[in-house]
């Protein structure tokens, strides 16, 4: 198995992680030798991108993309600071430059980490009380019943275990409640959700899909010597794949099983909704898609800032001229809408303005509760 970062946020908490890349195959470069640091490193950085980021497999993009290099050399020329350098590299980098694929001064780093802890501590000063819906919860996860509506409102913060309460534990109490109160409708709001572990979400859809059936993203790893350096058993995996005559080829890493010994929980069969806002990322992105394309339930809410199908699994390292640091893709994970593989965000079937809470809860209620007396038959 093959275990990565998954943020630039977390790999920023930890600057050892960065691993150091390799000059040597330029010591006899004449050029090279010749070059100032920030030419230097761009020439390592050119190099590096091709042969590690999954869109790059393909030789006709590694042509286009080498064909930045005489213009980002020259441009290096006149590079008085790291600052300057990152802006240009990128500027090169281009639309593969997001959350997972980045570069980094020392400087920048440290001011990503301060604002991702200020960012924590006015996060929750902004929590309200966990009666009210729709604004944010100070919790992981917690649900409440609106009898009258029978809707069960889930707010699904973190793809995260609570320490006092883990997410499988709390869906067994949640649904086997739901089965006792004959609620109709479930609200599963991940507005707030920006990723972690993706097996929670997979346990969130157990209950509401077959687990046999479900279709999940297919994930595909680009072999590097940057992951060989980090998960060394993929090593013997590369080899073993160009071996088989692969070459310029994602290898497709296999679905995992279902256990012999699995049991389905019990599929709730009420009504669905997800709810999907500017925050909803990752594997929070991921339960939105794989809900999408399996046909489950409602979105509503906003147009994604993901896409569905994406590039991700963080490898993170430093140019050896600089103190430049930066993380990059190593995995493309392919939605399972084959025809759709392209979109670049997931639109919602409702368009909600999430701002107005009390609204958007409105809006719930006038399309998806079901009416007391109902509930009574």
């Amino acid at each position: 198995m093959i275990v990565l970062l998954t943020g630039s946020a977390a790999v920023a908490q930890n600057m050892s992680q960065f691993k150091l890349l390799s000059d040597s195959a330029y010591q006899t470069n004449t050029m090279y030798q010749s070059s100032n640091k920030y030419q230097k490193d761009a020439m390592i950085f050119m190099d590096f991108v091709a042969d590690t980021h999954p869109y790059y497999v393909k030789p006709e993009r590694r042509t286009e993309w080498y064909a930045k290099k005489a213009a980002i050399l020259e441009q290096c020329k006149n590079i008085e600071s790291d600052e300057t350098f990152v802006d240009a590299l990128i500027s090169v980098l281009g639309s593969l430059h997001d959350k997972h694929t980045d570069i980094y001064t020392m400087q920048r780093m440290q001011a990503l980490q301060k604002a991702t802890k200020e960012q924590g501590t006015a996060d929750d000063a902004e929590k309200v009380d966990m009666s009210q819906v729709m604004s944010p919860h100070n919790s992981f996860y917690d649900y409440k019943f609106f009898p009258e509506e029978s809707i069960c409102y889930l707010q699904f913060n973190k793809c995260s275990n609570a320490p006092d309460y883990p997410f499988d534990r709390f869906l067994d109490d949640m649904f086997a409640k739901m089965k006792e109160n004959h609620i109709k409708t479930i609200v599963v709001d991940a507005q707030y959700n920006g990723g972690g572990n993706s097996q929670l979400c997979s346990q969130l859809l157990t209950y509401l899909y077959p687990a046999d059936k479900l279709k999940h993203l297919k994930t595909n790893v680009r072999f590097s010597d940057l992951l060989a350096t980090i998960c060394p058993e993929s090593a013997q995996m590369k080899k073993d794949w160009e071996n088989d005559g692969h070459k310029d080829e994602l290898y497709q890493i296999p679905s995992p099983k279902i256990p012999d010994d699995y049991q389905q929980p019990t599929l709730y069969e009420g009504q669905v909704v997800f709810v999907m806002g500017a925050k909803t990322y990752s594997s929070a992105g991921i339960l939105m898609t794989l809900a999408r394309d399996n046909h489950i339930g409602t979105i509503i809410g906003t147009n994604s800032i993901f896409s569905p199908s994406h590039y991700g699994e963080i490898l993170p390292y430093r140019l050896p001229n600089t103190d430049v640091l930066g993380t990059i893709s190593c995995k493309f994970f392919e939605r399972p809408d084959s025809a759709s593989v392209d979109e670049t965000f997931l639109k919602p079937d409702y368009e909600v303005d999430l701002r107005d809470k009390a609204a958007a809860w409105q809006f719930i209620v006038n399309h998806f509760s079901v009416p007391s007396k109902t509930n009574n038959k």
